[in-house]
Formats: structure tokens, sequence, C-alpha cells
């Protein structure tokens, strides 16, 4: 289960937490991994603050199974119901992201006091779709004279191309 968070629209915000089971009045421990960032231990609420704080990212829930000692994030883990659905053919849905090796407070926690049943991974607000907004082929900025390096003695006719700092060859 995962969705978004947004701080400008109070109901969405609203809905997006209920169906991440996130409280904002609530301090109790829970396993956050960010995502190419590490893993921490904190309350809920101190993720609430840090989603309202970063509207651009989103949260969702990855179940972590009794007597695992490490979790293996997938693509499809960082999406939400309907885009898991939608993108669940691409090649690269199932890839691995990472594997988090849980801390062994946390793996004890979990295998015998039933506690930390979910890793709560919190990543930038992407899916396919937006990720070719973000390509170098959409860039704007990048232009052929930026992607291919101009030397002074290059020729277009077919002749030996000479690199700077290099002496002509005796013809």
């Amino acid at each position: 289960m995962s969705g978004t968070w947004n701080s400008q629209n109070s109901q969405e915000s609203t809905s997006t937490s209920s169906s991440c089971d996130l409280n904002e009045n609530d301090s109790s421990a829970i396993l956050v991994y960010r995502y190419r960032d590490g893993l921490e231990v904190q309350s809920q609420q101190d993720l609430c603050k840090y989603l309202t704080k970063h509207p651009h990212h989103r949260v969702s829930r990855k179940r972590i199974p009794r007597g695992n000692s490490r979790i293996e994030v997938k693509t499809e883990d960082l999406y939400n119901e309907p885009e898991r659905s939608a993108y669940q053919k691409y090649p690269n849905s199932k890839n691995s992201l990472a594997s988090v090796g849980l801390p062994r407070a946390v793996y004890w926690k979990r295998l015998l006091l039933n506690q930390f049943q979910d890793l709560y991974i919190v990543s930038p607000d992407s899916s396919p779709n937006s990720s070719l907004n973000g390509s170098p082929e959409s860039s704007h900025h990048c232009s052929p004279s930026h992607t291919f390096h101009h030397d002074q003695h290059a020729q277009m006719d077919g002749e030996r191309v000479e690199q700077v700092g290099e002496q002509p060859a005796d013809r």
C-alpha cells in the first residue's frame, strides 16, 4: 500500500495518511527507509512532519516477513496501487533497488514481540511517466554542441582526424 503526501490539500493529505496508516499524533516507532538515503527508526509523527515539509515525496509500505533479516526493495514497491497495476508489465518493475538489512534490535523486536511489521519507504514522487521528463533526450538544455567535443583540427571530408596535442602524421 502506498500513496503520496500532499500538504497543500488537507482532504487529500488526510486520505493519504489513512491509506498509509500514518497518524500525525502517533509517537510510536516505525522503521523508515529513505530511498538512497538510509534506514532509521522514527515516530509516525516525525515521518508526517517530514512529508509535510517535502510535498514531492511519497511513502509506501512493505510488509516485513517475520524472521527475515533483510528486505528487498523493488521498483514496484515505490508505486501506489493504481500505478503498480498500470506499470506491472514494464520490464523494470521487478528490479531490485536496495537490499535493506534490519538493525538487530528491530529484527529481534519483530521476531519476538511482533513489532515493526512494516517498512515505510519514502521516495521522490516518481513513476515511469515522470521519469521520461527527466531523461537526457527530453532535456531542453542538452544540445549537440555540449554532447560532442569539437576539435579545431577535425575535418569532415574523410581525412584523418587529428587529436589536440597530436603531431601530424607524415604524408
